[in-house]
C-alpha cells in the first residue's frame, strides 16, 4: 500500500497533523488555490545551517542564473558515485564540464561525499547531487521517499550540505526518478500525490536554512513529463518559499526518440516557467527507440525563429512570403525540403488556418505543395514538418509553364482560409533546409542508372515479341518498338549484368525503381497496356515482378514517371517465382510491356532516366510503446473470457480464457490511446508491432488467427490490420507480428463503415484466436509498439539552411504576393520580425563510466580517472554542439 507523506513522518513526532490523509497539506485537496498555498507553522530542524543569506544559484523564469546573476548554461556528466569516483571529477572538469551530477546511494557516506564536493568546488563545476535507490527509481512508494528525507539528506549527510563553501555550487535533486507509473496524460489527476509528496520534501528541506535549488525528477523513470504540466510545475513552486526549483527529465525510452518529440516536450515544460535540465538521455547507436544525442545537444542552444504577426483583417487574407535564391536551382531530380512550425492554440482550436510551402521559378511561375491545416499540428509546441518533391505530382496546384529545374524562390504561405479576423496569435517558422538530389546517374548516390545518352548503356532484349533490333537508341533514349500481335503481345527488356556492378546489388536494401515512359497516343486504343519491372535472380533463376501499371495509369502522348519502392523483395513483389534465389544479387533488372495486340505500331515507346536509388530515410516516430514492465492499462474488450483471463505476469503481458466455453476469439485493448501525445494521426503512414510468445501447445489450432485493430474516436467501429493464420504462425516460440500501413482505409482487412479518420482512434489492441479447446497455458504479449513515419529525410546536398538566428535571415524573406478584400502591401511588409525560437535547456549526459551490459554503449570514457574518450564521449565533449562548444563558465562569487 502506497503511504502518503505527512509531517509525522517528515518531523518524526515532533509537529502533530490536525487530521489525516493529508487534506490539510500545501496543495492538497483543502487549498482553495494551488498557487497560493496554506502555510502551516514552521517545521523546525536540528543540526547544522546554512549561513542565512548565503549566495546561491538561483531560478528566474526558465533560466537558471550563477550567484554573480549570469544566465548558467549548464552541460555536464553523470558520475555514479563509488570508492574511487573523486579521481573523475577533475578528468570531467577538462573536458569543458561546468556540472557534475553525483549519482549517490543509502551507502555513501558524509566524508566520501565531502571528498567529491571538494573536488568539484576545486575544479568551478556545480554539484548536482541525486539519490538514486532501487527504493525510489520507477516507484510511487513514498515510504522511503520520507525516510531518505530525514535519515540522508537532512541527517547523514547534512553538516556536508550546510557548510558554507559547498552553497554557491549546490543543486539537490532529491530523488532520482521517483514518482507515479504509466500516466503520460497531462490532464490526469494521478499525479496529485506525487505532488502533494513533493511539496512537502520541499518545504522540509526549506525548513533546514537550505535555499540552493531543488531539483525534481519526473515520474515515470524520470520520462513522464506530463506531470509537471497543467500548472503543476508552478504549483510546486508556489509550495516553495525560496523560490527556487529545477525540473528535471531523463530522455530515455519511446517517448523520447524523435525531434519532434523532443521539440514538444521542451516547449510544454517551458510554459511553466521554470527552468528545464534534461539530466538523463540515451544514444539511438546503442538502442534504436533512443533519442539521437546529437539532435538533443543541437536543440539545446535554443534560438530564434521567423515570426509572422499578421495584421488579420477578413477571413478570405492570404499572404506568402519568400526567400531568392541567388540564382536558380534545379529540383527536377527530387529534393526535401524540412522545417519547424509552432502555433498558438487560439489557431488550431478553430482549425480553419492553414499554411503551406510554395516555389516560384526563375519565370515567375508558381507552384504550392499542399495547404496543411495548423488543426493537425500540436499547439504551442515546435512541431518538425518534412516535404518531398520528386515530381510535379507532388503539388497540390501548379500553375502552367512552370519548371522544376529552375526554382528561384522558396517560400510559405498562411492563409486564414475562413478563420475569423479577431483570432489572431504569432506564426512562428524555424530551421528551413532545403536539400536537391544532385547528379543522379553518378555512382555515389544511384545504385544503377541508365540513361541511354549515346548508346543502349548495356541494355538488350531477353524475351518475348522483338528481337535485339527492337530496341534502338535515339536522342538520348532507348526505343522499343517490336510486332505485336494477339498472340506475342509482351517484351521483356532489360539490362543483364546487375549482378556484376559495384557497388553490389543488395536484395536485401529498400531501394525505389524509376524509370520516364514516353507512350504514343497511338497506343491510347492498347486497353491491356501494362508495364511492369522485373528482376531474373542470380543465374536468371526465377522472376519477380514489381510495380505493375495498367493502362488507366498511363498519358498517352506524353511522359509517365513510373516508380515502385521495395522494403522486402519478396513481400513487396507482385509476383514472385518459388524458385527465384533470395541471397544473391539479382542477375538482370528491366521492363516488361505487354497488352500490345489492338494493331500493329509505327511510333516506338521510348524509355529514359532507368534508375535504382536507395529508399530515402524517414525519420520513425514512436507514438505509443507498452512493454508491460508496470501495469500499462491494457484489459479484456470482448469475445470469449472476461476481465480475468488478461493480466501482468513476469513483465509481459498474458491472455488466458475459457477458450473451451465458446468458438470465439478475444480482442484485448489499451483505451486510452485517444489521449496519447503526440496523438495517433491515421492519415499518416503507421507501423505496429508487437512480440507474441504461442505455446506449444496450441500447435494443433489450425483456426486460430491474430489481428491488430482499432476503434474510432467515438467507439462505433472497427478495423483490422496484417491478419495472420496459424500456418504463419511459429509455436512454442516468440513472433514478432507486425504491419504497415500506408493507407488506413485501403490498407484495412476489413474497416466498418463511417470509420473516423481525422481524429485518434480511442481503442488499439489485438484479437486473438478462436481456440477450440482449453488451455493451461496463457499466450504472453511484449511490446507492442506504435510508430508513425516521418517525412522523407531531406537529401545532403543543401542548398538553403536557416536558422533565422540572426535579422539578416528575417530580412532574406520578402512579401512574395498577398490577396485580400483590405489589406495594402504597406500593412504586410513589417510582419515578418526576429521570434523567439525553441527554448534552450541544460543537459548532463549519462554517464562517465561504468554502465554495465548491455548499456556500456552509454559510458562517455573507457577510463574513469582520466578522459579516454568513447566515440559517444567525442561527440558530447567535442562535438559541434557539445560540452566544449557551448558550456559557458559559472560564476561562484
Amino acid at each position: 500500500m502506497k503511504l502518503r507523506l505527512s509531517y509525522l513522518a517528515l518531523a518524526t513526532g515532533a509537529v502533530l497533523l490536525s487530521g489525516c490523509g493529508g487534506g490539510g497539506l500545501a496543495g492538497g485537496s483543502d487549498d482553495l488555490d494551488p498557487l497560493n498555498p496554506i502555510i502551516e507553522d514552521e517545521v523546525v530542524i536540528d543540526g547544522p545551517r546554512p549561513p542565512e543569506g548565503a549566495a546561491v544559484i538561483t531560478s528566474e523564469g526558465t533560466s537558471l542564473k550563477d550567484v554573480a546573476g549570469q544566465t548558467i548554461v549548464m552541460r555536464g556528466v553523470n558520475l555514479q558515485h563509488g570508492e574511487t569516483s573523486t579521481a573523475a571529477i577533475e578528468p570531467i572538469a577538462n573536458i569543458g564540464s561546468n556540472v557534475v551530477r553525483i549519482v549517490l546511494s543509502e551507502d555513501t557516506s558524509a566524508a566520501d561525499l565531502q571528498s567529491n564536493l571538494d573536488a568539484i568546488v576545486a575544479n568551478n563545476m556545480i554539484a548536482m547531487l541525486t539519490l538514486d535507490s532501487e527504493k525510489l527509481r520507477c516507484s510511487e512508494d513514498n515510504s522511503f521517499l520520507n525516510q531518505a528525507t530525514n535519515e540522508l539528506w537532512l541527517g547523514r549527510w547534512l553538516p556536508v550540505l550546510a557548510d558554507a563553501k559547498y552553497q554557491a555550487h549546490l543543486m539537490l535533486n532529491l530523488a532520482n526518478e521517483w514518482g507515479p507509473l504509466n500516466i503520460f496524460n497531462a490532464n490526469s489527476i494521478g499525479y496529485d500525490e506525487y505532488i502533494d509528496d513533493y511539496k512537502l520534501v520541499i518545504r522540509r528541506i526549506r525548513s533546514a536554512g537550505f535555499t540552493l535549488p531543488l531539483v525534481i525528477d519526473a515520474p515515470h523513470c524520470g520520462e513522464d513529463y506530463n506531470a509537471f504540466l497543467g500548472g503543476r510545475g508552478r504549483e510546486l513552486m508556489a509550495a516553495d518559499e525560496a523560490k527556487n526549483l529545477v525540473l528535471s527529465v531523463h530522455a530515455f525510452g519511446s517517448r523520447w526518440d524523435s525531434r519532434g518529440e523532443l521539440s514538444a516536450a521542451v516547449e510544454r515544460l517551458a510554459s511553466e516557467s521554470i527552468p528545464i535540465v534534461i539530466t538523463e538521455f540515451g544514444d539511438a547507436n546503442s538502442d534504436e527507440d533512443a533519442i539521437d544525442h546529437l539532435d538533443l545537444m543541437k536543440k539545446a542552444l535554443g534560438g530564434s525563429s521567423l515570426l509572422f504577426r499578421m495584421p488579420w483583417e477578413t477571413e478570405e487574407d492570404k499572404a506568402g512570403y519568400s526567400y531568392t535564391f541567388e540564382s536558380p536551382i534545379d529540383f527536377s531530380e527530387g529534393a526535401g525540403i524540412n522545417f519547424e512550425v509552432n502555433v498558438p492554440n487560439t489557431y488550431r482550436s478553430d482549425g480553419n488556418l492553414v499554411y503551406q510551402v510554395f516555389l516560384i521559378d526563375e519565370q515567375g511561375h508558381y507552384a504550392g505543395l499542399g495547404n496543411n491545416p495548423v488543426a493537425d499540428l500540436q499547439p504551442d509546441a515546435w512541431n518538425e514538418i518534412s516535404v518531398s518533391v520528386e515530381s510535379e505530382a507532388d503539388f497540390g496546384y501548379i500553375e502552367a509553364g512552370f519548371d522544376l529545374s529552375s526554382v528561384q524562390q522558396i517560400g510559405f504561405e498562411i492563409n486564414a482560409n475562413g478563420k475569423e479576423a479577431s483570432i489572431v496569435g504569432d506564426i512562428r517558422f524555424d530551421n528551413l533546409i532545403v536539400g536537391i538530389v544532385a547528379g543522379v546517374g553518378d555512382s555515389e548516390i544511384s545504385i544503377y542508372s541508365a540513361r541511354f545518352d549515346s548508346d543502349l548503356d548495356g541494355w538488350s532484349y531477353a524475351a518475348g515479341a522483338g528481337s535485339q533490333a527492337s530496341l534502338q537508341q535515339a536522342n538520348g533514349e532507348l526505343t522499343l518498338l517490336a510486332p505485336w500481335t494477339s498472340g506475342s503481345s509482351s517484351t521483356q527488356l532489360g539490362y543483364a549484368n546487375l549482378d556484376s556492378i559495384s557497388p553490389a546489388f543488395d536484395i536485401t536494401q529498400a531501394v525505389k525503381l524509376t524509370v520516364d515512359i514516353f507512350i504514343p497516343s497511338e497506343y491510347e486504343n492498347e486497353t491491356g497496356l501494362n508495364i511492369q519491372f522485373f528482376f531474373n535472380g542470380k543465374d536468371y533463376q526465377g522472376y519477380a515482378g514489381f510495380g505493375y501499371t495498367s493502362y488507366n495509369g498511363f498519358t498517352f502522348g506524353g511522359w509517365n514517371t513510373l516508380s515502385v519502392e521495395i522494403e522486402n523483395f519478396a513481400a513487396d513483389a507482385g509476383y514472385i517465382s518459388s524458385d527465384f534465389p533470395l541471397d544473391a544479387s539479382p542477375k538482370l533488372v528491366g521492363l516488361q510491356i505487354s497488352g500490345i495486340q489492338a494493331s500493329t505500331k509505327t511510333e516506338a515507346i521510348r524509355i529514359d532516366n532507368f534508375l535504382i536509388t536507395p529508399k530515402a530515410q524517414v525519420e520513425i516516430q514512436t507514438v505509443y510503446e507498452a512493454t508491460f514492465e508496470f501495469d500499462e492499462e491494457w484489459s479484456y474488450l470482448q469475445g470469449v473470457g472476461d476481465d480475468s483471463s488478461v493480466f501482468q505476469q513476469d513483465e509481459v503481458l498474458a491472455v488466458l480464457p475459457p477458450w473451451e466455453t465458446s468458438n470465439e476469439s478475444i480482442s484485448i485493448n489499451y483505451d486510452g490511446a485517444a489521449s496519447l501525445s503526440p496523438s495517433i494521426d491515421l492519415q499518416r503512414p503507421l507501423i505496429l508491432s508487437v512480440d507474441i510468445w504461442l505455446p506449444e501447445e496450441y500447435a494443433s489450432e489450425t483456426g486460430m488467427n491474430l489481428q491488430f485493430f482499432f476503434s474510432p474516436n467515438d467507439y462505433t467501429g472497427f478495423a483490422g490490420f496484417g491478419f495472420t493464420q496459424a500456418e504463419s504462425l511459429n509455436f512454442g516460440e516468440w513472433n514478432t507480428f507486425s504491419v504497415k500501413i500506408n493507407d488506413f482505409q485501403k490498407d484495412a482487412g476489413y474497416i466498418s463503415d463511417g470509420f473516423i479518420l481525422d481524429k485518434p482512434p480511442q481503442r488499439v489492441g489485438l484479437q486473438i484466436g478462436p481456440v477450440s479447446s482449453a488451455k493451461t497455458e496463457p499466450v504472453l504479449i511484449d511490446n507492442f509498439r506504435i510508430a508513425a513515419e516521418g517525412g522523407p529525410a531531406v537529401p545532403e546536398n543543401i542548398v538553403l539552411d536557416l536558422n533565422f538566428d540572426a535579422q539578416s535571415h528575417i530580412d532574406s524573406f520578402d512579401l512574395s504576393y498577398f490577396s485580400s478584400p483590405v489589406w495594402m502591401e504597406s500593412s504586410l511588409v513589417d510582419s515578418t520580425l526576429l521570434g523567439k525560437g525553441a527554448e534552450a535547456f541544460g543537459w548532463i549526459a549519462w554517464s562517465w563510466f561504468g554502465n554495465a551490459s548491455p548499456d556500456e554503449g552509454l559510458d562517455l570514457s573507457l577510463s574513469e580517472d582520466s578522459a579516454v574518450l568513447t566515440t559517444r564521449g567525442e561527440q558530447i565533449a567535442d562535438g559541434e554542439y557539445g560540452i566544449d562548444a557551448t558550456a559557458v563558465d559559472v560564476n561562484f562569487q
